[in-house]
């Protein structure tokens, strides 16, 4: 199992190098543009924009961590699929289970890292140019987002592995409902409430997983 991780990260890491790598040049952007805001526009009326009209000045990040889910989806388990390595790996003497959950776990820790660092730059970004509470506020509203990216992740992962089409099809229009639900309002914290039942969607994705990989190994029966 130990050389089957490291495995894993290998052929992860250079792909995982780009995505961050991109995701560091998107919060670099994004502190560039909130400051331009703030040198062509009066402090106060940025404050009245983002307190009581209700403006989010860091909205572009709102999609980055959907795509960063995806495409690192993609670059784990496709070429998997493909080459059919993982079918192979999937007859060693290792249980099922936990071959694929160390999979899956190595991708969400690589992902969490990610978003991790793009919570901290939106925290550090809008920390230089508005209170405290912005910041709380700020951090609240992308969690969304950023669970969006786990789903996004997770319910790729599940589209590739999953061999029957007809199931394919429905796991795809199940996963693009699940973060259409993330993306559904752009209030500040609007899912304070709802985030629990979310949450407990997005884990649910993780059985459907084991369940496409045992047919996948079966080759599809």
């Amino acid at each position: 199992m130990q050389a089957l991780l490291y495995k894993e990260w290998l052929k992860l890491k250079p792909y995982w190098l780009l995505i961050l790598l991109g995701n560091l040049a998107f919060c670099g952007y994004l502190f560039l543009d909130m400051r331009h805001q703030f040198r062509i526009e009066h402090a106060e009326m940025l404050y009245y924009q983002a307190s009581q009209i209700g403006r989010l000045f860091y909205a572009d990040l709102r999609y980055v961590p959907l795509i960063t889910g995806i495409a690192l989806a993609i670059a784990q388990f496709a070429p998997e699929i493909i080459k059919g390595r993982l079918r192979l790996s999937m007859h060693l003497p290792v249980p099922l289970a936990p071959l694929v959950l160390a999979h899956i776990a190595i991708g969400l820790v690589a992902l969490g890292v990610v978003l991790g660092l793009d919570m901290a730059a939106l925290a550090i970004t809008v920390g230089v140019f508005f209170p405290g509470a912005f910041v709380a506020s700020a951090l609240e509203t992308a969690l969304p987002w950023m669970l969006a990216g786990v789903a996004g992740y997770l319910g790729s992962a599940l589209v590739m592995l999953e061999p029957i089409r007809r199931h394919q099809v429905s796991y795809l229009v199940l996963t693009v409902g699940v973060v259409w639900l993330f993306h559904l309002s752009t209030r500040y914290e609007a899912y304070d409430r709802a985030l629990p039942g979310l949450v407990l969607l997005v884990i649910l994705t993780v059985p459907a997983i084991l369940l496409s990989a045992i047919r996948f190994r079966d080759g599809g029966r």
